[in-house]
């Protein structure tokens, strides 16, 4: 990062949490965690010597907790009784989580505490107003928004007004996107772009980016004074950009072979009741924050840009409409 930029947006309410801009030849850390006991394992290998000025910058309870530890296909919810199930099951995980958040982090080096709007709870503004005023009250720091439309774009926009830091979840959207990877043509790359910017002016102070290719991963994450930072999953590497690692992942195998998961997994789900507990989540977390800082993880995903293509999407100005 150039020295004269030392904030990753103007006013941005995330910019105290990010060590990285302090130490810029680390990148910043979100961690998908549900339960106490995986905080406390987490902490645990945070205070291994060479990992205690890990820039792990946000802990986050996501819906994904219904596929991990549940084994639900998927993080759609079935009609509105399943919906308001899942905000119910996410907000007490949130209480659970904060809790153990503030015994186990020191108050000058603790995460923020994100939570995730569940299916359901963007059906409309004031639904996301109503999930995101639940999850501040259990003690989440700012809230996540799955953005695959304009509908979602007023959610972010409502929430964000109403003083609730929100991140917005850009390309691949686990709650109604069809599976694959987004911004793979250079058309494609631009159109996330311009998606980005629109959450941004609607309010979000934060991304999170899925499935989208390396490419659009190093132009979004390059510093910028209208920019903004962002946390990126299976999307490869950037210079700058924040990752996101999943706990339950480091010490689980999925059920099928998926090349870019983490490969420190140790466990088979029917292992989990027995084994799965804070000492192996410490021992697992600790290699895969070394893998990640050492740039061994995540891996690069295929792409079908040429290489002229890869480097005009990477060096473009996204956050500029010329």
């Amino acid at each position: 990062m150039s020295a004269e930029v030392t904030a990753p947006a103007p006013g941005s309410t995330l910019s105290p949490y990010l060590w990285r801009y302090d130490a810029p030849a680390q990148i910043g850390l979100k961690v998908n965690v549900y339960r106490g006991f995986e905080v406390r394992g987490l902490a645990q290998a945070l205070r291994t010597p060479d990992l205690a000025a890990s820039p792990v910058e946000c802990l986050m309870v996501g819906d994904s907790y219904f596929m991990t530890h549940l084994g639900r296909p998927s993080t759609a919810m079935d009609g509105p009784g399943e919906q308001q199930w899942a905000l119910h099951t996410l907000t007490g995980l949130v209480g659970e989580v904060r809790e153990a958040m503030d015994a186990e982090f020191p108050a000058d080096r603790r995460p923020f505490l994100l939570a995730d709007l569940p299916d359901g709870a963007t059906r409309d503004s004031g639904a996301a107003h109503e999930a995101a005023d639940r999850f501040v009250a259990a003690g989440a720091d700012a809230v996540k928004i799955e953005v695959a439309g304009a509908r979602e774009l007023d959610c972010v926009a409502a929430v964000a007004s109403s003083g609730v830091p929100t991140l917005a979840h850009l390309g691949y959207t686990p709650q109604r996107g069809v599976l694959g990877r987004h911004g793979d043509a250079v058309d494609e790359a631009f159109a996330l772009f311009a998606q980005a910017r629109r959450v941004r002016d609607a309010g979000a102070c934060g991304l999170i980016i899925e499935m989208v290719s390396e490419a659009v991963n190093q132009a979004l994450s390059t510093p910028h004074p209208e920019g903004l930072p962002l946390y990126s999953v299976f999307s490869g590497r950037a210079r700058w950009g924040g990752q996101s690692l999943n706990l339950w992942d480091a010490v689980v195998r999925p059920s099928r072979g998926a090349k870019y998961f983490p490969p420190t997994s140790v466990l088979d789900a029917a292992e989990v009741p027995a084994c799965y507990g804070p000492e192996l989540i410490a021992d697992r977390m600790r290699e895969l924050i070394r893998l990640t800082l050492a740039g061994w993880f995540p891996l690069t995903p295929r792409t079908a840009l040429s290489p002229r293509e890869f480097g005009q999407v990477a060096d473009a100005d996204p956050w500029s409409t010329s």
